[in-house]
């Protein structure tokens, strides 16, 4: 059977097309005479107008876009689902766009959300383009999109659009001195990708930690893990076979501590008696290695859902002022921080 057109419609009511895109869209003047029999003949035909063919109509849709760095990290796959929450109790559909940190597969994900006319976008954006061409070319790419922004977790230097992010720097300091304050002199910390203003954030938090008790940090304690589960895996084994471990380390992601706990239980080593961490996110399923999980917690759900929140405040009112939501994490304690028996000097 025949799918059944605009057209079709059109011609079966005696009216023009654009009057039938009127009365689907709720745009322009229609009588109600004509609206009734407009919509009469769509129920006979049990017509259903493609969303496609709306969004052209309105030049915009009623569809969300949402670009994440990782999706198969844990962390972010709770984003989505904060996000989604809150988009689906407003009515919007959610367009979901990976970048795998990569700014060119961000610029295409930009790309095909403008193609799609998202009435809004949540970013959580590959990188913090300081450089100047990259800033140039995000904010041509971001001009183009036209609709409002909000972005999440990881902040644009230098751009000024809604946000929600972390402190980074106050709870890298309050994993690091809760380290401290548990007895540990001899703190590493398993760093983050320093190309990522978060990472930075971490680093520099942890160093002001032990700076202001009076230790220093030693570059040997110092792992690069690039928020990465296979290569902190790999570097912490290298660590464990030189025989250079700190009592305790503060870890900078969830998926460095998967690599962490995989390396230190290969190594038969328990936490907290013979290393000591703190993790900067809660780890999903930690129970599998048994072990007490200290970590800062954020509420990562509520991070999504709050940048759904800011972006659709701003189609109600888009001249309000910017604005900038900061989430300060709290160090969970529950026992994995502890000084058990390595001796401190």
């Amino acid at each position: 059977m025949r799918t059944v057109t605009i057209q079709d419609i059109a011609r079966e009511a005696g009216v023009g097309k654009s009057t039938v895109s009127r009365v689907i869209n709720g745009t322009g003047y229609v009588h109600a005479d004509t609206v009734v029999k407009v919509k009469d003949v769509m129920t006979k035909y049990n017509y259903q107008p493609s969303a496609a063919a709306r969004s052209l109509s309105k030049k915009e849709s009623d569809t969300i876009g949402l670009i994440l760095p990782e999706v198969n990290n844990p962390f972010f796959a709770d984003i989505l689902k904060g996000v989604s929450q809150m988009v689906d109790k407003c009515g919007y559909t959610l367009i979901l766009c990976g970048s795998d940190n990569e700014a060119a597969k961000e610029a295409r994900a930009l790309e095909a959300m403008r193609r799609q006319r998202v009435k809004g976008l949540i970013i959580v954006p590959a990188n913090d383009y300081s450089n100047e061409t990259a800033h140039a070319h995000m904010e041509k790419l971001l001009r183009e999109l036209g609709c409002p922004l909000v972005v999440l977790d990881r902040p644009m230097l230098r751009m000024d659009f809604d946000s929600v992010t972390t402190d980074n720097f106050s709870g890298a300091y309050s994993a690091t001195e809760a380290l401290i304050r548990a007895g540990h002199k001899r703190i590493g910390i398993i760093a983050g990708d320093l190309n990522l203003f978060i990472g930075r954030e971490r680093y520099e938090g942890y160093c002001k930690a032990m700076e202001q008790n009076g230790l220093a940090v030693d570059p040997h304690y110092v792992v690069l893990g690039k928020f990465d589960r296979q290569i902190t895996y790999e570097k912490m084994r290298q660590a464990i076979r030189a025989n250079q471990l700190p009592t305790a380390y503060f870890i900078s992601n969830n998926l460095s501590e998967m690599g962490f706990l995989t390396a230190i239980h290969e190594a038969r080593l328990s936490v907290p008696d013979d290393i000591a961490f703190v993790g900067f996110d809660k780890l999903q399923g930690q129970d599998i290695f048994n072990v007490p999980y200290s970590h800062l917690e954020r509420e990562v759900l509520t991070l999504g859902s709050k940048a759904a929140q800011l972006l659709f405040r701003r189609f109600d009112n888009p001249e309000r002022p910017v604005e900038k939501i900061v989430i300060v994490p709290r160090v969970k304690l529950l026992g994995s921080e502890l000084l058990v028996t390595r001796a401190e000097g």
